[in-house]
């Protein structure tokens, strides 16, 4: 306690958006936060039977997109924090899931950026919701950044990007069968890389696959 006190006296917590100070807990502050609207979810078609619901917790705008964006300059916490967002600013916690799987990065990426944005976030959301995280998908070829392509180009880039991880589809098919699954992102523009994503969880017979962002773009 002693030394948690000395550090909020050297750095005490500040807006994570404006800089002003704020309570410890608080990611924002109340002016900042204000400035979050509620946003309504999407329907992303993946097959003729199936859809995926798509939450978020935000537009892509300020201060969630600001706060998403500091995973480049490698700001763990942030990604901790956006979990945190998801569980407080979104309705997540009324749809039944049996399991939650972050989008995987491409090893290139993680090993450059040293962790998995979507990965920090569904630990945080699973801990809340008192769900397993499973890493069943593995990105299996280095894509373009999405937000340097068009609509058919995203489509493209993502096709066939994903698919299970060897100890999962050898050993353990079944897992999924029946079950609701809960895909995590940071982003979703077009929804293409969920798409992508959900597809290839779909040979695995889910029950139900929904998808949860910290920030969606609005057209």
């Amino acid at each position: 306690m002693l030394i948690k006190n000395i550090l909020n006296f050297l750095y005490p917590p500040s807006c994570r958006s404006c800089n002003v100070l704020v309570h410890e807990k608080a990611i924002f502050c109340v002016a900042c936060s204000n400035t979050i609207k509620p946003i309504v979810s999407l329907i992303v078609p993946l097959t003729g039977k199936h859809q995926m619901t798509v939450f978020a917790v935000s537009a892509y705008q300020d201060p969630v997109k600001n706060l998403m964006l500091k995973k480049f300059s490698q700001d763990i916490v942030a990604s901790k924090q956006l979990g945190n967002l998801m569980i407080q600013m979104s309705s997540i916690s009324d749809v039944s899931i049996d399991y939650i799987v972050p989008i995987p990065l491409h090893w290139t990426r993680y090993a450059r950026r040293g962790f998995n944005q979507a990965q920090e976030m569904a630990c945080v959301v699973a801990l809340n919701l008192k769900r397993p995280v499973i890493n069943f998908l593995k990105r299996n070829k280095r894509t373009t950044f999405q937000s340097k392509l068009s609509v058919e180009e995203r489509q493209e880039n993502v096709k066939n990007a994903f698919v299970p991880a060897w100890r999962y589809k050898r050993f353990n098919r079944d897992l999924l069968l029946d079950k609701n699954i809960l895909l995590i992102d940071d982003l979703c523009t077009t929804g293409s890389t969920l798409k992508s994503a959900a597809k290839a969880l779909l040979e695995f017979k889910p029950k139900s696959i929904t998808a949860l962002v910290a920030c969606r773009a609005v057209q």
